[in-house]
């Protein structure tokens, strides 16, 4: 019988977990902004279908508090990214990470983008094969292949989108539970979240989202992917929002803010990177490091070794305390 080994990375193990659902989970739209903004998009008041509660700002707001998203925004951000990457304070996931402090600071801190951005319809859609769709009212077939090319294309703004898209998580959990989606138990949370991955697959015409699902965490089985019905009330409650686009910005969002550089909010303790066993940001590399991997030790942007610890005099000053046996001649 063949033993089975673990997958590594630069010579680190990578746990169960770290290879959660790599095909329910990942993927998905980014937002990159350009242009920062003081304003708190807060609805004034509440729409008629919003579920039953306030989206105020949280108070007292500190270094790691929430400053865009208001407080039951936040638990049900958090319950969400707490299944797309589960973890405990032993194996960190995406909570013990501050996945939810890193999109709440991109969402409170930009409200443009970096790229190109399309607001209005028709929009690009992204097909395969040899054999080009034919365009209609609200989309233009492009190849999946160039789709990258075309930027940005939504009516709503990343902003708006979590807005409306975590408020359609509530009423989706109340309507299907009686509860919100904070509230309910793990094995609840996942067979939502495989509805709205299934909008999504379908979206795409990849069928209702009998792929790969999240970890269950012994709450048992999601089953066999949502059914059409069950899809259909998801789009109908979601209202404006997509909710199959929805999904897939939190958990690109997820993935970001687990692997990203921590001084962007995320990656606390260097979570992300010890559990895939990358190095982050190091000053060097040494040829056999770059053929054999690297047994260094992960570092933010603001961690790294300071540089030209024997440049003394003209040039530019040494970033670098001298260290013994380092001399400036």
């Amino acid at each position: 019988m063949t033993e089975r080994r673990e997958p590594t990375f630069l010579g680190a193990t990578i746990s169960r977990r770290s290879m959660l659902s790599s095909t329910a989970i990942f993927g998905g739209l980014a937002l990159a902004g350009c242009s920062p903004t003081e304003e708190r998009a807060v609805p004034d008041e509440q729409s008629v279908l919003a579920p039953d509660r306030e989206p105020t700002p949280p108070a007292d707001l500190g270094a790691e508090e929430y400053t865009f998203f208001a407080e039951e925004e936040s638990r049900t951000l958090e319950a969400m990214v707490a299944r797309i990457i589960p973890g405990d304070d032993d194996d960190p996931g995406a909570i013990q990470a501050g996945v939810p402090i890193y999109i709440d600071r991109k969402l409170g801190m930009f409200e443009a983008f970096a790229e190109p951005t399309y607001r209005h319809g028709p929009f690009a859609e992204g097909f395969e094969g040899d054999e080009q769709p034919e365009a209609d009212a609200e989309t233009v077939p492009v190849a999946q292949d160039q789709l990258y090319r075309y930027g940005f294309q939504s009516e709503l703004a990343p902003q708006e989108l979590y807005r409306l898209g975590l408020a359609g998580v509530d009423r989706l959990a109340q309507t299907r539970s009686g509860a919100l989606f904070a509230d309910l138990d793990a094995s609840q949370q996942d067979a939502l979240l495989m509805v709205l991955d299934g909008v999504q697959q379908r979206s795409e015409g990849g069928g209702s989202g009998n792929g790969a699902q999240p970890e269950t965490d012994g709450g048992g089985d999601t089953g066999g992917g949502p059914s059409e019905a069950e899809m259909d009330q998801a789009e109908d409650l979601f209202g404006e929002a997509d909710p199959g686009s929805f999904f897939d910005t939190v958990r690109i969002d997820t993935i970001e803010g687990m692997f990203s550089d921590p001084v962007y909010g995320g990656n606390r303790n260097l979570a992300g990177w010890t559990l895939i066993g990358w190095p982050g940001a190091q000053r060097s590399y040494s040829p056999h490091e770059m053929m054999h991997g690297t047994d260094k030790q992960p570092t933010s942007m603001e961690g790294l070794t300071p540089m030209n610890p024997d440049r003394a005099g003209a040039g530019r000053e040494a970033l670098e305390q001298p260290r013994e046996g380092v001399h400036s001649h």
